[in-house]
């Protein structure tokens, strides 16, 4: 069982391989990007004072240690809209691949049939040692 899972996988392995796909670039003609912030505030303080003069027409009123509560609240938003647009899609530039030397075809060539000379010789071993 374990071999032929072995076996199974190492198949998989040679059979794999790699391709570059074609891709499709697409490009966003107009973009909106629309911000809010938003920020509150609040300050507020306790006067104390030791001596408060309060006058009320001819009546003329002193007060010892007068406090005071004074509370101020700010509010501030900021709203931005901007656009950006893209009049022209960009142009996607293709690789162009050059030949491959001789020399390197060679290689090439030479790589391919030692791996599947690898390959032979493991499924070759396998199959003895299933036999025996």
């Amino acid at each position: 069982m374990k071999q032929n899972l072995c076996l199974v996988i190492l198949v998989a392995l040679l059979l794999v391989g790699c391709k570059t796909k074609e891709r499709v670039v697409t490009v966003e003609k107009v973009r909106n990007d629309t911000t809010y912030i938003t920020k509150h505030q609040r300050d507020s303080v306790w006067l104390h004072d030791s001596i408060h003069v309060t006058e009320k027409g001819d009546t003329i009123r002193i007060e010892k240690w007068h406090t005071k509560y004074i509370e101020k609240a700010t509010h501030d938003t900021l709203y931005q809209h901007k656009t950006d647009s893209v009049p022209v899609p960009y142009p996607v530039e293709k690789l162009v691949e050059r030949k491959l030397s001789w020399w390197q075809q060679t290689r090439m060539h030479l790589g391919e049939a030692l791996l599947a000379l690898a390959g032979i010789a493991v499924v070759v071993f396998v199959i003895r040692r299933k036999l025996i």
